[in-house]
């Protein structure tokens, strides 16, 4: 009998647990990526394992910002999703992104969200792209950072 309730307490404990939402945790653009990336870098894969692009970004707007950050973004595009992260910065031709992610993201549909611009350390244009918690990238878009 003893056993009986055990197993029935396991029971109510996972079907409890099970009925929890997921809660997705992706490492930060600033991690430090594999041995062939700089630390500071990101890996990414430009694509979906197919080669096929992950989703498309069409429009940015506002395309300029100033270096403190915080300016509201809006991407229009195609292929986004609630795990959709946008990072600012370069991608190196070794796969490696180096940059920020926005630091606030909210998926409006799987057409257009918005971000705000993190920090960056002087004036100039770096890419925008929206990547999925894998590493996969959207097309760059263009934001500059002004005084």
């Amino acid at each position: 009998m003893r056993r009986t309730h055990r197993r029935a307490g396991i029971l109510l404990a996972s079907l409890a647990l099970s009925a929890l939402p997921l809660v997705h945790s992706a490492p930060g653009a600033e991690a430090a990526g594999p041995a062939h990336c700089t630390p500071g870098a990101f890996p990414v894969r430009p694509g979906a394992p197919d080669g096929a692009p992950q989703g498309r970004l069409v429009a940015l707007q506002p395309d300029v910002g100033p270096v403190s950050g915080g300016t509201q973004v809006t991407l229009d595009g195609t292929g986004l999703t609630p795990y959709t992260r946008v990072l600012f910065g370069y991608l190196g031709p070794d796969g490696c992104f180096t940059g920020r992610e926005a630091p606030d993201v909210v998926v409006l549909s799987d057409s257009a969200l918005i971000a705000t611009a993190p920090q960056w350390p002087a004036a100039g244009a770096v890419s925008v792209v929206a990547a999925t918690p894998c590493g996969q990238l959207t097309n760059r878009l263009t934001f500059t950072y002004a005084d």
